[in-house]
């Protein structure tokens, strides 16, 4: 939204600088930091309709969001006739908005921000003084500030020149399973900004990370080849002023960090890099918070037996007549299906606890614009037993599989229906097997990822981040489970660690 001294205006508006630090206008002096001013500029001089903040938990970014809406009202207000300007109807109402994850929070950050400096302000008297309601600003010229909340559906009906989501990636509701409410909130506030006002609104988000494929992630990589999203992610001290710090530092990964935040790292260093120094974790809670349990369980002697063309290789062979069990996480179009083997091998130091080797696993994706021939797991299960595995038990989760499940038992397998999302218990008996050092695996990227991704969701759940999947991840735990739990010389009791 870059300045326009044209006959519209009925007064110049002034530059950011003298807007923000000017006697007559805001006059913050030096409150305001130079980093966060470059920031601001950066945003106004260029040619961004979007911009987003990734920045550390005490940096300024709510502070940041309040100066740019406010900068946006001035320039607005002096405008002749805002409506006829925007190509309006005289009768409308130009809006700017801010949504939160609560209403609550809406209205007590970057809103109350904005409030507290409106009231302040020399410029925002006498002609331009708003009517301030509970949850509103209303300006002269029919131009209105509003605190939402995280409704989707909030800003329908408004006409939106400017808005703000904040705390953007944690707008994640989980509780319906994979719904992502800032995607929803941004793709409404967007269509309603551009449909009115085209390149000339501003929708800002911000946000200290969550994991690496949340939100404003996202927004940060499309910034890379979308030159109208401003980007900036910053660490907590990159926004300081000089003189906060005393100028000693310690490295953490790849980071000079000032020494006042040492304790921080020391206490956690995850949480740290995420809330001060803006890098995500792969997820928010990882239901594997320790990275080094999923690389510990490669055995580099095992390979992947399928080969680029998806082929079983013919050297996959049973070396022993140990029974197996497979697990099928099955899908159609949307989601890629999973499958997994495994089997139990009796440990030398504890004849009662088996350590449990992961013999096959393969990600299956539908072809583009296609489906997942169901027949063909099936094929690939029966080619299984050909090959002489002996195939104790075959476990589909509930999604478009009774009628493989009746057709492997017509070809005498014994086929049971076993849901790892129904209960983390799946899970926590990997998880138990992986820390005590009694899971084998070969290294197989898609079953890493996905358990790097994993989160523990209210502690009844073990979810995947949006975006991201865990197919693969679902079959190796069913598999794995299910070998546990059919041990006949004890079994092992999964509990939440």
């Amino acid at each position: 939204m870059k300045l326009n001294p044209d006959p519209d205006y009925e007064r110049q508006p002034a530059s950011l600088e003298e807007f923000v630090k000017g006697p007559d206008y805001l006059d913050l002096k030096d409150e305001v930091y130079p980093e966060i001013l470059k920031v601001l500029k950066e945003i106004f001089d260029g040619p961004y309709t979007e911009a987003a903040l990734c920045w550390g938990i005490g940096a300024g970014k709510s502070y940041t969001a309040a100066l740019a809406i406010i900068y946006m009202l001035h320039r607005t207000l002096c405008l002749r006739n805002p409506q006829e300007h925007f190509g309006l109807g005289s009768e409308s109402t130009i809006s700017f908005l801010n949504m939160a994850p609560t209403a609550q929070q809406a209205q007590r950050v970057v809103f109350h921000e904005i409030l507290g400096k409106v009231r302040r302000s020399e410029w925002f008297k006498g002609d331009y003084e708003p009517a301030i309601l509970q949850r509103e600003l209303r300006f002269p010229k029919d131009l209105v500030v509003i605190s939402g909340n995280s409704a989707e559906t909030y800003p329908l009906g408004y006409n939106v020149l400017g808005a703000v989501i904040d705390e953007a990636s944690w707008l994640l509701d989980t509780a319906g399973g994979q719904r992502d409410s800032a995607e929803e909130i941004y793709n409404a506030l967007q269509a309603r900004i551009r449909s009115r006002f085209l390149d000339e609104g501003l929708l800002i988000m911000i946000s200290s990370p969550r994991h690496r494929g949340d939100f404003l992630q996202r927004k940060l990589a499309e910034a890379d080849i979308n030159p109208k999203i401003y980007a900036s992610r910053k660490a907590t001290w990159e926004l300081k002023p000089d003189g906060t710090y005393c100028g000693q530092t310690f490295a953490h990964d790849g980071l000079l960090v000032p020494v006042e935040f040492r304790a921080e790292f020391e206490r956690n260093a995850s949480r740290a890099m995420r809330d001060l120094a803006a890098r995500p974790l792969e997820a928010f809670t990882p239901f594997f918070p320790d990275d080094e349990v999923l690389e510990r369980a490669i055995d580099d002697r095992l390979v992947h037996p399928v080969d680029e063309a998806g082929t079983v290789m013919d050297r996959f062979q049973p070396r022993d007549r140990a029974p197996r069990y497979i697990h099928v996480d099955l899908a159609l179009t949307k989601d890629a299906c999973g499958i997994a083997m495994a089997h139990c091998e009796r440990e030398p130091r504890d004849e009662d606890e088996p350590t449990v080797l992961v013999d096959f696993m393969l990600q299956i994706r539908p072809p583009v614009g296609g489906e997942i021939q169901i027949a063909s797991i099936r094929e690939l299960i029966l080619g299984l037993k050909e090959r002489g595995f002996n195939i104790a038990q075959v476990s589909f989760d509930s999604y478009q599989s009774h009628d493989s499940m009746q057709i492997l038992r017509r070809k005498g397998l014994k086929v049971e229906l076993v849901s790892v999302d129904q209960s983390p218990e799946h899970y926590e008996t990997l998880k138990e097997l992986l820390n005590e050092k009694r899971a084998r695996w070969y290294r197989y990227e898609p079953l890493l990822r996905e358990c790097r991704g994993l989160e523990f969701v209210k502690g009844e759940k073990v979810d995947h981040r949006p975006g991201g999947s865990k197919d693969v991840a679902d079959a190796v735990a069913g598999a794995v489970s299910q070998a546990v739990t059919h041990w006949g010389q004890g079994d092992i009791r999964a509990h939440i660690l």
